[in-house]
């Protein structure tokens, strides 16, 4: 048995989306699950017209599945002998409480089309286990994919995968009226990102079988686990249980695609590729030690001098995220004409804001500005903020010089 207990490397500052809706689902855990869980039935529940009828409409979904559990223990003697189907629907209405109509009401039901419930369901859960469970795992892997996508678009991802979990769920499910609640699909699109972009990365996971014990494992092994063990095997030995393994593959899925369209979209950003930890003893929240950061800048200059510029992109990342030294401005300089030659659109304006807001008089400043505006105009469509820093480039460089005419030629193109 494994459990994941952390991941690293990590953004330097706290992704703030991440921990608002870990708050969000620990709020509807307390204001709502706990209060209408300690709400049992009673006779009076019973005799009401409206939650009769929503009892009647909860057995009609739940009474095979409840017949199938006393079936399996009469077929493993836990039980003498098997009840009428009266009493079985009696012991089903002991076993109810407020929470359980709350989840009939706004969880989503295969075959009861409401958009209400396609989203709500995602911040419901079943018990306190259900809760820790999935943000634990929202926790260690959310704030990477988070720090990757920006904060709208990391929510935006959230609840689409979100969405595409839950009709993948309605579309294998074989109970149509059983509801789904959790959070775990919208998690589990964030995890198929997370494989994609950060495959790497290491994961400090618990081990216990005998003896307890800690390792760091790259993600890739970690999410395939998740994946094929927890999810894949039991969807296709029809053994879910209680567990939604078809939302948990389709949303999975569902990030993958995600990170695969906005590769194709933004260009490949290489994956980090931290140095393996071992580690044979500790406490259960001890953190790796970590790497210096200026082990970074070193990284970056050498790579930009031998010219493997994808090792240079990954060394220069790493020394952003950590807060290394700066390299020198030339070879940040020269990383940026590399991903504006490459087509890595972002990922250049993201270097030249980076040589601008570092280097105030760097001796490339100029051709920085002239970049940074040939690409806002041409490929990231925002022609305002491309005429502010042509007019720059021609003010740092001089009205007689080869970049001024061609920041002039650009502006006549706006």
């Amino acid at each position: 048995m494994f459990l994941p207990l952390g991941d690293h490397p990590n953004p330097s500052k706290p992704q703030w989306v991440t921990r608002v809706l870990i708050g969000i689902n620990v709020a509807f855990y307390i204001f709502v699950t706990m209060p209408l869980s300690d709400q049992p039935l009673t006779e009076k529940d019973l005799a009401s017209p409206e939650i009769a009828v929503q009892l009647d409409a909860m057995w009609e979904a739940q009474g095979p599945r409840v017949q199938a559990q006393f079936e399996e223990a009469f077929r493993r003697r836990e039980i003498q002998a098997m009840p009428s189907p009266q009493i079985m629907q009696e012991l089903w209405l002991r076993s109810l409480d407020h929470y359980s109509l709350f989840v009939h009401e706004y969880g989503y039901r295969p075959g009861f089309h409401d958009l209400v419930s396609l989203f709500f369901c995602m911040f419901l859960h079943s018990g306190f286990l259900h809760l820790a469970g999935n943000m634990l795992f929202l926790w260690i892997f959310g704030d990477n994919v988070e720090f990757r996508l920006g904060r709208l678009g990391y929510l935006v991802a959230y609840l689409v995968t979100g969405v595409a979990a839950t009709l993948a769920f309605a579309a294998f499910s074989t109970e149509g009226g059983i509801p789904l609640v959790g959070a775990s699909g919208a998690i589990s699109g964030v995890l198929g990102l997370y494989l994609v972009w950060f495959p790497h990365n290491q994961v400090r996971v618990l081990f216990w079988m005998v003896f307890i014990f800690f390792v760091h494992v790259r993600a890739i092994w970690v999410l395939l686990m998740y994946l094929v063990i927890d999810n894949l095997l039991p969807f296709l030995a029809a053994q879910g249980g209680n567990v939604a393994h078809g939302a948990h593959l389709g949303g999975f899925f569902a990030g993958m695609a995600g990170a695969w369209v906005l590769n194709r979209m933004r260009g490949v950003v290489p994956a980090p590729r931290p140095a393996p930890r071992f580690e044979r003893r500790g406490g259960p929240w001890r953190k790796p030690p970590a790497r210096p950061a200026a082990d970074s800048g070193p990284e970056f200059s050498t790579a930009i001098r031998e010219g493997r510029m994808e090792d240079a992109a990954h060394a220069f990342s790493l020394l952003v995220r950590e807060g290394g030294a700066p390299a020198a401005a030339s070879d940040v300089f020269q990383l940026g004409r590399w991903l504006y030659e490459n087509n890595f659109g972002p990922d250049t304006a993201a270097v030249f804001r980076y040589y601008i807001k570092t280097y105030p008089r760097g001796s490339d400043l100029d051709r920085v500005h002239l970049g940074m505006g040939i690409l806002l105009a041409r490929k990231l469509g925002q022609p305002t903020a491309a005429r502010e820093h042509l007019l720059q480039a021609i003010d740092l460089a001089g009205a007689d010089s080869s970049v001024a005419t061609t920041a002039r030629e650009e502006l006549e193109r706006l």
